[in-house]
C-alpha cells in the first residue's frame, strides 16, 4: 500500500518509473481551498466562454464537462460545491439545448425559403 502520492509503485520500481498521478485525494480544509477555487474559476470563465460574443464559444462544451468531472473526481466535494458542479453542468446543457433550438429555428428558415422559391419559379 502506497501512502506518499509520488512513491513507486512495486511494478515499476524495477525500471525507475515513478507515478505522477496520486492515487489518493487531498483532503480537508486545503482540498476544499482548491475545489473553491477551481469552480470559482470556471464559474467565470465557463459562462465568458460560452457567451458566444465573438461569434461561437470559445472552447467546446464537451471541454467544460470533461473539466468538471476531472474536480468531482479529484477532490472531496461539500454539498454547496456540488451544487455549484450541478449548476455549471445545467448552464452547458442549456447552452447546448439552445444551440439546437438556433439550428432547427435555421433548417426551418431554410426549408421556408427554398419552398417559397420552388413557387414562385
Amino acid at each position: 500500500m502506497r501512502v506518499c502520492p509520488y512513491q513507486v509503485s512495486p511494478n515499476r520500481a524495477a525500471i525507475g518509473v515513478m507515478n505522477p498521478f496520486p492515487d489518493i485525494k487531498p483532503q480537508g480544509a486545503f482540498s476544499a481551498l482548491l475545489a473553491d477555487q477551481d469552480l470559482t474559476h470556471l464559474e467565470l470563465v465557463l459562462r465568458r466562454s460560452l457567451s458566444c460574443d465573438l461569434g461561437g464559444p470559445l472552447l467546446p462544451p464537451s471541454y467544460w464537462r470533461a473539466r468538471l468531472a476531472s474536480i468531482m473526481r479529484q477532490s472531496h466535494l461539500s454539498h454547496t460545491q456540488i451544487q455549484t458542479v450541478h449548476r455549471l453542468y445545467l448552464y452547458i446543457d442549456a447552452f447546448e439545448a439552445a444551440g439546437r433550438a438556433r439550428e432547427e429555428e435555421l433548417s426551418r428558415e431554410r426549408a421556408r425559403v427554398a419552398s417559397e422559391k420552388s413557387h414562385s419559379a
